[in-house]
C-alpha cells in the first residue's frame, strides 16, 4: 500500500498485526529416541570403561536385541514385548538369565542418564539359571586321568587350577612380577573383579610354588605358563585345551570345573564360606549360596556339621 490514500488502511493493519501479537512457529517434534541409539550411546560409553571381554559380551546380547526393536522407539518398548522376545529365543534359561542382564543394564543406564523414564526390564519375569556346580565337579580319579594324559606345560596349568581354585582366565596373568615365591602368593592387580578396588591374591601351596620357581628360570620376564611353543596360556587356550585333553583321558571335564571343585571340597572339608569366597576372589559369599548349593544334599556333610554343633 502506497501512496497518501492508502496511509490510513495501512495503518490500520499495522495494528491489527500488533494487536494479533508476533506468529511463532510451532517447533519441530524432537526425534524419538530409537533402541539402535540407545545401545550405540551405551556401547560408546562402556567401551572406554570396562574390559574388552565384557564390552564384547555387551555388544553380542545388544545386537540380538536390535535386530527385533532396533527402529522402535526406546520408550515404547514393553516388558511383554521383551518377554515375548526371549521366550522366543533358542537357548537355555541361564543363557536368556544373562542375556537379560545385558538388557536391564543397557536401559538402566539409559535411566540413570535421563534419556528414558523407565527399565521395562523391570517388569519381566527373571528366567532361572541353573547352577552346573554339581556335575562340574571333577574327581580325584579324574584328575588323575587328566594328569597323566597331559602334555608336560598343560599339566602345570591343571597343577595350578586343582590347588589354587583360580579361574583359567587369571593363570595367564601369573608372572614373575605378579607371583612371590617367598610368600607363596599371586597378586593380580587387573582382574574379573577389579571394580571392588582390591587386588586379587591367589595362595600357592608349597609344591606349586617349587614348579613355579623353575618356570621363573626359564621365562624371567612375562607369564610363566606357556604352551610347548612357549605361547602363553589365555582362558581361551586353556578351555580349548581341556576339550582335547578329557577326550583323549576318557573323561567328562571343564577347565572351570577345577574351580567348582576346588570350592566344593573347601566347603565340604569345613572352611567357613567367607573364607572361601575370598580364596576365589568373590565380594561376598551370595555367588557361593547360588552355586554350591548342591552341598546341602549330602547327608555326609550335614551330618559332620552337625557334630560340630554339640
Amino acid at each position: 500500500m502506497k501512496g497518501k490514500a492508502n496511509r490510513k488502511p495501512a495503518q490500520e493493519a499495522w495494528h491489527r498485526l500488533m494487536a494479533d501479537g508476533p506468529k511463532h512457529r510451532p517447533k519441530a517434534k524432537a526425534e524419538a529416541l530409537t533402541v539402535r541409539g540407545m545401545v550405540d550411546a551405551f556401547l560408546s560409553d562402556i567401551t572406554a570403561r570396562l574390559k574388552p571381554a565384557t564390552v564384547a559380551r555387551y555388544r553380542y546380547d545388544m545386537e540380538a536385541l536390535c535386530r527385533s526393536f532396533g527402529k522402535m522407539p526406546a520408550e515404547q518398548v514393553t516388558g511383554p514385548a521383551l518377554t515375548r522376545w526371549l521366550n522366543g529365543g533358542a537357548g537355555s534359561s541361564t543363557y536368556k538369565a544373562i542375556t537379560l542382564r545385558s538388557v536391564s543394564a543397557c536401559f538402566g543406564w539409559a535411566v540413570r542418564n535421563d534419556m528414558l523414564a523407565d527399565n521395562p526390564v523391570r517388569k519381566v519375569p527373571k528366567p532361572k539359571s541353573r547352577s552346573r556346580g554339581v556335575e562340574a565337579v571333577i574327581s580325584e580319579a579324574d584328575h588323575t586321568k587328566l594328569i597323566a594324559a597331559a602334555t608336560a606345560d598343560f599339566r602345570l596349568v591343571l597343577h595350578v587350577l586343582w590347588t589354587t581354585g583360580c579361574r583359567p582366565g587369571e593363570v595367564g596373568g601369573i608372572s614373575s612380577d605378579t607371583f612371590d615365591p617367598d610368600t607363596g602368593v599371586i597378586r593380580l592387580t587387573e582382574h574379573k573383579t577389579d571394580h571392588t578396588g582390591r587386588p586379587r591374591l591367589i595362595f600357592v601351596p608349597p609344591a606349586i610354588c617349587a614348579m613355579l620357581r623353575v618356570q621363573i628360570v626359564r621365562y624371567p620376564a612375562g607369564p610363566l605358563l606357556r604352551s610347548r611353543k612357549s605361547v602363553p596360556w589365555s582362558g581361551k587356550s586353556i578351555t580349548h585345551a581341556m576339550g582335547r585333553l578329557k577326550r583323549k583321558a576318557g573323561v567328562k571335564a571343564t577347565a572351570y570345573g577345577y574351580r567348582h571343585t576346588f570350592a566344593t571340597d573347601a566347603l565340604a572339608g569345613g572352611v567357613p564360606d567367607a573364607q572361601v569366597a575370598a580364596l576365589l576372589g568373590h565380594s561376598g559369599t551370595a555367588m557361593l549360596h547360588r552355586h554350591y548349593s548342591h552341598l546341602t544334599s549330602r547327608t555326609d556333610v550335614l551330618r559332620a556339621a552337625a557334630a560340630k554343633v554339640r
